[in-house]
């Protein structure tokens, strides 16, 4: 008996040591980034230019592999599910993660136990665009046209149950207008039809219509920023324009599934906040109208449960929780 205790205490020794030494070479092969969107996408250059950046920190390689579908959920769940061994990570924008749970149909994986935060990115303001051709300047005109067009204004959403369906739901409530919105599977379709007058008005992030708004073929009303941004410094913010309620921007950030080790995610949060003062990572950022980042887990883990909050109670608000 006494032996069998012996040759079990010393079988779990050497699990636990051939455990931390496996953690202490970390990375010894390539890391797969998941990305829950197309390539091209805002989030899948925010990952591409953060992983890059945070490599030669690493000792390892970043692969990233796109796997769009089912509104970010399918390249979440895979994830979710994967070993947690640091081996596989997903880069996302927040909705999979704070938003799709209270959004039917059902998920097949807990956003709220199923993930460990390790680091955002960076943060992408997010601008109100209209058509120059709908004749509205201004915040104000933008309602106040809504308002008298009552369900006429087409407004287009990228990805439904997602952070910019529930912006507009939000908009929609707290401005008092009947707004029709239209589900796309891109953004980029959204801008050709935007482009074509086809389609009225719609929240985006910058990196893809910032030469159009440059060039007169897109309007920006606003953002839902906190401050302005430096790249397009005449665009007031929501809170400016008395409309504090609005603001809110779109986080880019790294999890891991939710029992990797603590010393492998400190590896990678050490990797990922160490270009943090690269001066042409900084400024290629700003260039695409973002803001780096580069919070922690700590950090990232509050942001992760005020955004899920508040995506919580728009969803109940708006009644968009019950099944169809």
């Amino acid at each position: 008996m006494i032996g069998a205790k012996i040759i079990c205490g010393m079988a779990l020794l050497l699990l636990t040591a051939a455990g931390a030494q496996a953690q202490s070479d970390y990375p010894n092969r390539p890391i797969r980034v998941v990305m829950p969107v197309g390539a091209g996408a805002g989030v899948d250059t925010a990952g591409r230019i953060t992983a890059a950046a945070a490599e030669p920190y690493l000792g390892g390689k970043f692969i990233m592999e796109n796997k769009p579908g089912a509104s970010m959920r399918i390249g979440a769940s895979m994830v979710a599910k994967a070993a947690p061994d640091g081996y596989t990570l997903l880069f996302t924008a927040p909705s999979p993660i704070v938003a799709s749970q209270f959004i039917p149909p059902k998920l097949d994986f807990d956003p709220e136990h199923d993930f460990r935060p390790v680091a955002i990115g960076l943060f992408q303001p997010v601008l109100l665009i209209v058509r120059p051709s709908l004749g509205v300047k201004s915040v104000d005109a933008f309602v106040a046209y809504a308002k008298n067009n009552p369900g006429k204004v087409s407004f287009g959403v990228q990805g439904i149950g997602g952070e910019m369906h529930l912006m507009l739901e939000h908009f929609k409530k707290t401005a008092g207008m009947e707004i029709t919105h239209v589900p796309y599977n891109s953004g980029a379709q959204a801008i050709v039809d935007l482009l074509a007058d086809r389609l009225d008005a719609m929240f985006l992030v910058i990196p893809p219509i910032k030469q159009h708004i440059e060039s007169g073929k897109l309007l920006a009303l606003a953002t839902l920023n906190a401050k302005r941004v430096n790249a397009l410094p005449n665009v007031p913010t929501m809170a400016e324009l008395g409309r504090p309620e609005m603001t809110n921007a779109i986080w880019f950030g790294y999890l891991a599934p939710a029992k990797t080790p603590d010393a492998v995610i400190g590896k990678l949060v050490g990797a990922l906040q160490k270009p943090r003062a690269d001066q042409a990572l900084n400024a290629r950022v700003t260039t695409m109208g973002a803001e780096l980042s580069l919070l922690g887990p700590t950090e990232f883990g509050k942001v992760i449960d005020e955004d899920r909050r508040r995506y919580g109670q728009i969803v109940a608000e708006s009644n968009l929780g019950k099944p169809n």
